[in-house]
C-alpha cells in the first residue's frame, strides 16, 4: 500500500506532499494543470527513465520520495535481498536527479539500481494510462494478459516454453551449420589429415634443427678444428718441453725441499694436481683429434634433413615447436571430423527430444490458457454490466500457429461486440475511445482480483467517456477501492465523487515562472466547489447544487460511503 509521496523540483512541481488514502485517492485540476506530472513523479520513484527536462533550470536537483507498506510477499523478497523490515514498517524509495544527469536511487536508505526497482515496481503500484489502452489493441499484449490472468502455473509453463524453444532453435542452428559447412569441413579435414601424415612421416624433434646446424658447422670447419687440437695437444704433452713435463719438473723440485720448507710442500702438491689435470685434458684433446674425420656422407644427410625441416617450417610454422603445435591441431580436426557422423546423430536425437518436450509444454500451456480464457470471458462479461456495456460481448479467439513459437502454439486475440446480435471483432477494429477505456477497466479489475494486491494508478482512464457511462465507470472505480488502493487522475466529477482523499493540482505563475501546486480538498464545501468546477468550469450556485446532489449519498457525516 502506498503511504506518502514527497516531490521537490520535479518538472513544474516545485514542492508537494501527498498522503494516500487506503481506498481511493483522486487528483483533479484544470486541463494543463500538471496532473500527469504527478504520475510521472510516481513512476520516476519506481525506476522509470527520465530526461534532464525533469530538473528545473534553476534547481540543484529533482527529488521524489515514495513511502509504502509492502505486503507479505514483497516484504519476504525485500528480506531476502537484505532489506529486513519490522511487521507494519514502511519502506521508502528516494530518487534524485541533478541537472548534470547524475541519478541516485535509495531503498530504505541503501543504494539500489533503477533496474532493481523497476523489477519490484509491479508489486508496489501498477500505472494504467492511455498508453495502456493503446497497448490493448495489440494481440501480442492479449496473450500476456491472458497468461497473467491464468496465474503462476501458466507463467511457469510459458517460461518453460521459452526455454524449450531456445533449446530447439540452438540445436537446429547447430545441425544447419553442420550441413551448410559440409563441403568446407571435408576440405578442412583432408588438409588436416595430409598435414598430420606429412609431419608424422618427418617426425621432427624439438630443437633438432639447431643441433643439426651446429653439427654441420663443425664438419664444415673440421680441418681448422683438427689443427687447433694438434697444437693444443703438442703444447700439453708431446715432448719434454710440454706443459705436463714442466709441471712435473716444478713439482719434483719443490717436493725435494719439503722437509726444510713445509709451506712449499703444499705448493708441490698443487703443482702435481695441475700436472694430473693437464694430462687428463691432453687425453681428451687426443680423443677429439681422433674424431675429427670429415664424413661427406654425414654432411649430405644433415643437409637433406635440414631441407626437409625447412619445408615443414615454411608450410606449418616458423619453428619446429610451431610445426609440432600444428600437427596437434590438425590431429584434433581429424578426430573431430571422424566423429562428425556420430555428432550429427547425437544432435538429431537431442533435437527430437527437445521438440517433443516443446510440444508437451505447448500442449500444457494451451490447456491452461483455454481454461483461463473461459473464466476471463465470464468475469469480464460480468464487469460489462457495471460499466454501461451490458449489451456488449467479450470473447477470446484462439488461432493455432503453423509452428510453435517461443510463446506457445497459438495466437490469442480479444474480441468485442458493443451491441447484441453483432459478431465479435478484434478490439482494434470495433471500439471507440470510450469503449476501449471501459474494456481496459474491466480487464484491469478482473486481473487485479487474480493477482497479489497492489496499488492501481489510473491516469485519465476516463478519456472519451461522459454521462451515464462516466457514472458507471466512477461507481466501478469506487467499488474497486473497497478492496484495494486506487489512485485516479481524472477530469470527471462522476469519478471524483468517490474520493476518500481528494487533491487538486493548480498552476501558478510568479515572477514569470510557472509552477504547479498540489492542494488537498478536505472539507465538504471545498469538495462541492471542486466538483462544481469539474461539472461546469465554475462554482456558481446552480453548479454547487448539482455538485451536492452528486455527492449526496456518498458522504455520510465523514464516514465511508456505501456504494449503490
Amino acid at each position: 500500500m502506498l503511504r506518502r509521496l514527497r516531490i521537490e523540483n520535479f518538472a513544474l512541481i516545485e514542492r508537494a506532499e501527498v498522503a494516500f488514502a487506503p481506498g481511493a485517492t483522486i487528483f483533479s485540476g484544470e486541463t494543463g494543470s500538471g496532473k500527469t506530472m504527478l504520475v510521472g513523479a510516481l513512476a520516476f520513484a519506481l525506476g522509470a527513465r527520465s530526461d534532464l527536462a525533469t530538473v528545473p533550470s534553476d534547481a540543484k536537483r529533482a527529488l521524489v520520495e515514495l513511502a509504502f507498506e509492502p505486503d507479505d510477499a514483497l516484504a519476504a523478497r525485500l528480506k531476502e535481498d537484505g532489506f529486513e523490515l519490522e511487521p507494519g514498517e514502511e519502506a521508502a524509495l528516494l530518487r534524485e536527479l541533478t541537472p548534470a544527469g547524475k541519478s541516485s536511487l535509495r531503498l530504505c536508505g541503501r543504494s539500489v539500481t533503477a533496474s532493481y526497482v523497476r523489477d519490484l515496481a509491479p508489486a508496489i503500484a501498477e500505472i494504467i494510462g492511455q498508453h495502456e489502452a493503446q497497448r490493448l489493441l495489440a494481440a501480442t499484449y492479449h496473450l500476456e494478459l491472458l497468461d497473467r490472468f491464468a496465474g503462476a502455473d501458466a507463467l511457469a509453463a510459458r517460461a518453460a516454453m521459452a526455454e524449450g524453444y531456445a533449446r530447439v532453435h540452438e540445436l537446429r542452428e547447430q545441425l544447419a551449420a553442420m550441413e551448410s559447412h559440409e563441403r568446407t569441413a571435408i576440405a578442412r579435414f583432408e588438409e588436416a589429415a595430409y598435414a598430420v601424415e606429412e609431419i608424422r612421416a618427418a617426425a621432427p624433434q624439438s630443437g633438432e634443427d639447431e643441433r643439426l646446424n651446429e653439427r654441420r658447422r663443425y664438419l664444415d670447419n673440421v680441418e681448422r678444428i683438427a689443427s687447433a687440437l694438434r697444437g693444443a695437444h703438442e703444447a700439453l704433452a708431446d715432448d719434454d718441453a710440454s706443459a705436463v713435463a714442466a709441471l712435473g719438473t716444478a713439482s719434483a723440485a719443490l717436493a725435494g725441499i719439503g722437509n726444510v720448507a713445509p709451506s712449499l710442500a703444499a705448493v708441490a702438491d698443487e703443482l702435481g694436481a695441475l700436472q694430473s689435470e693437464a694430462n687428463e685434458l691432453a687425453a681428451r684433446i687426443a680423443r677429439e683429434l681422433e674424431a675429427t674425420e670429415y664424413d661427406a656422407g654425414e654432411v649430405e644427410s644433415i643437409n637433406a634433413r635440414l631441407d626437409l625441416l625447412d619445408r615443414l617450417k615454411r608450410k606449418y610454422g616458423a619453428t619446429i615447436e610451431a610445426v609440432l603445435a600444428r600437427s596437434s591441431e590438425a590431429q584434433h580436426i581429424v578426430s573431430e571430423h571422424e566423429q562428425r557422423d556420430e555428432r550429427s546423430a547425437e544432435l538429431q536425437r537431442a533435437l527430437a527430444a527437445a521438440e517433443a518436450g516443446l510440444a508437451a509444454h505447448a500442449k500444457h500451456l494451451s490447456a491452461l490458457r483455454r481454461a483461463a480464457a473461459k473464466k476471463l470471458v465470464e468475469r469480464v462479461q460480468r464487469e460489462f454490466g457495471d460499466l454501461a456495456l451490458g449489451s456488449g460481448s467479450f470473447e477470446v479467439s484462439f488461432d493455432t500457429l503453423p509452428e510453435i513459437s517461443a510463446s506457445g502454439a497459438e495466437r490469442v486475440e480479444f474480441m468485442f461486440s458493443a451491441n447484441a446480435g453483432e459478431p465479435a471483432r478484434p478490439l482494434a477494429r470495433v471500439v471507440s475511445g470510450g469503449e476501449l477505456s471501459r474494456v481496459l477497466l474491466a480487464l484491469v479489475v478482473v486481473l487485479a482480483e487474480a493477482r497479489e494486491r497492489t496499488a492501481l494508478v489510473f491516469d485519465e482512464i476516463d478519456a472519451g467517456i461522459g454521462g451515464e457511462t462516466a457514472v458507471a465507470v466512477g461507481a466501478r472505480i469506487g467499488r474497486l477501492a473497497r478492496s484495494g488502493q486506487v489512485l485516479c487522475i481524472t477530469h470527471l466529477a462522476q469519478l471524483a465523487r468517490w474520493a476518500d482523499r481528494h487533491y487538486v493540482l493548480e498552476k501558478h505563475e510568479r515572477k514569470g515562472v510557472t509552477t504547479i501546486g498540489v492542494r488537498e480538498v478536505a472539507s465538504e464545501q471545498e469538495r462541492a466547489s471542486e466538483i462544481a468546477r469539474m461539472l461546469s468550469g465554475e462554482s456558481h450556485d446552480a453548479a454547487l447544487r448539482h455538485a451536492r446532489k452528486i455527492l449526496k449519498g456518498t458522504i455520510d457525516s465523514g464516514a465511508r460511503r456505501s456504494l449503490p
